[in-house]
């Protein structure tokens, strides 16, 4: 008898012992293979013990935060089937999200390994998507939280990257920063930011293979949280009480993008808009609207460029510039009939596209410069297409962020009311502009920057805007056809 009672605080001795280890298989033996006492003196079954260490030791082992199957139940299934998942799977069980539940889950799945959930990540469907392999986990093997499926997703995608860095002589992330090309896609709401990613970005054959979509997170702004607030519907219903709210979390789920897709393959990202336009447009719109005062626009300045520095992949390598008036899009948004935009007026529209042409376009006012691209490097002529020879331009000038200096846009009219499902033509000849716009600004970056340093010392004189127009390198104007002004 007394052997008896010493077996649960024996078991409980080891099963402590196993909590503070950090091999999990540990945890599973002794949850697998009882320890028998050393000796008996009856053969006789022991009475039913009521003190709490033999409830514990007769009931279930824990390890960690993590409940694994009662002693007696994973005997009889022997460590495998039914009862418990293999020991191989035991890893899984250090992976944050995964407990016995969603470990079930994978087993069943066929992921019973690490090994298996990075190559699910590498290969199709997933394809390096961690928001692809978000939805995987949900909907195919079954993980209901979907703060579980983000956690494993995050996991999975950090050991990748990881090992392709030890695998290559030069970091992913530095590897990623040479060679990927990022373009930030602007312009006015409902100006067609959407159907440009959508149909002409991913459905033709010029840019389809080439480009990564990272559309505007909307769905974020719609849900949020676990009681799925609508803070865009907050903002237009209540913009002097929700703006600064509004903006805050735009930058933020702009950073959550930004983690999302750097790891991207695909020679170019195209981004729906930018921490850029949410500062020089959106910011300031409704800052001189008076629903963010001035403490709060200097609260938003003061971690601005702090979070720009540790994340350098916000700073694109080019801008385009979707151009329309702002009736124009005041006729497409009430086309799309976005629930939450009932309360957008045409002079807020107004106001919006003054400020992207003052960002983007700022030869109109007198006090601000602009480059065109063929005034800074000479040598770089050649590569400009001639669709796009006059629709590219350097922004420079003291509005402009230092990061974001000679930054080439792309100007492209989107005026015309075009349906890319039937005009095929048209819908090529957007995509062919912004291919060529892809070759210049990639050999742009591949020139050393001793390179640029020698073409800028010969060329330090900056155009300077002429009666509302702009000066070619040559000292011509620019041509009515090159950039067609636009009225309100």
């Amino acid at each position: 008898m007394r052997h008896l009672l010493l077996l649960p605080l024996r078991r409980c001795r080891l099963a402590a012992h196993a909590r503070s280890s950090s091999d999990p298989s540990a945890a599973m033996q002794l949850a697998l293979h009882p320890v028998p006492p050393s000796t008996s003196t009856s053969t006789s079954p022991s009475p039913p013990l009521r003190s709490p260490a033999a409830a514990a030791a007769a009931g279930c082992v824990r390890f960690g935060r993590r409940r694994f199957s009662s002693v007696a139940s994973a005997a009889a299934a022997g460590g495998s089937g039914a009862g418990f998942p293999a020991r191989e799977s035991a890893e899984l069980l250090g992976i944050p999200g995964v407990g016995p539940r969603n470990l079930r889950k994978l087993v069943d799945g066929g992921f019973r390994d690490l090994a298996r959930l990075k190559q699910l990540y590498t290969d199709k469907p997933v394809g390096g998507s961690p928001e692809k392999m978000v939805q995987f986990l949900q909907s195919s093997v079954g993980i209901i939280h979907k703060s579980h499926a983000e956690s494993i997703t995050s996991f999975v995608k950090d050991n990748v990257v990881r090992e392709l860095n030890e695998e290559s002589e030069v970091p992913v992330v530095q590897s990623t920063k040479d060679k990927r090309i990022t373009f930030c896609v602007e312009g006015n709401i409902s100006v067609g930011k959407s159907t440009f990613l959508q149909k002409i970005a991913n459905e033709t054959v010029e840019l389809r293979d080439l480009v990564e979509i990272v559309p505007e997170p909307v769905s974020k702004w719609q849900d949020v949280g676990p009681d799925h607030f609508n803070i865009l519907g907050a903002f237009y219903a209540e913009p002097q009480r929700y703006a600064y709210t509004f903006q805050n979390y735009v930058f933020v789920t702009r950073l959550m993008q930004e983690k999302e897709s750097c790891g991207g393959i695909k020679p170019l990202r195209l981004v729906e808009r930018s921490i850029f336009s949410d500062r020089m447009v959106f910011v300031r719109a409704v800052h001189e609207a008076n629903w963010l005062n001035g403490m709060e626009l200097s609260i938003y300045d003061s971690w601005f460029d702090p979070v720009l520095s540790s994340l350098p992949g916000l700073i694109p390598d080019g801008f385009i510039y979707l151009r329309a008036t702002p009736d124009t899009c005041h006729k497409r948004m009430m086309l799309r009939s976005r629930s939450e935009e009932g309360s957008v007026t045409l002079q807020y529209l107004q106001d919006l596209h003054e400020k992207h042409e003052s960002w983007l376009l700022p030869s109109q006012h007198w006090d601000r410069k602009l480059l065109s691209a063929s005034q800074l490097l000479y040598s770089m002529d050649h590569s400009l297409h001639p669709n796009i020879k006059d629709r590219v331009f350097y922004l420079e000038g003291s509005h402009v962020h230092s990061s974001i200096q000679k930054v080439p846009a792309l100007v492209l009219d989107c005026e015309p009311n075009i349906d890319f499902s039937r005009d095929v033509e048209a819908k090529r000849k957007y995509a062919l502009q912004v291919a060529k716009f892809f070759e210049f600004v990639k050999k742009l970056k591949e020139a050393s920057p001793a390179q640029n340093i020698g073409a800028r010392a010969k060329n330090p004189q900056i155009v300077l805007p002429h009666s509302g127009s702009l000066l070619l390198h040559n000292g011509s104007h620019l041509s009515e056809s090159g950039l067609k002004p636009l009225t309100l």
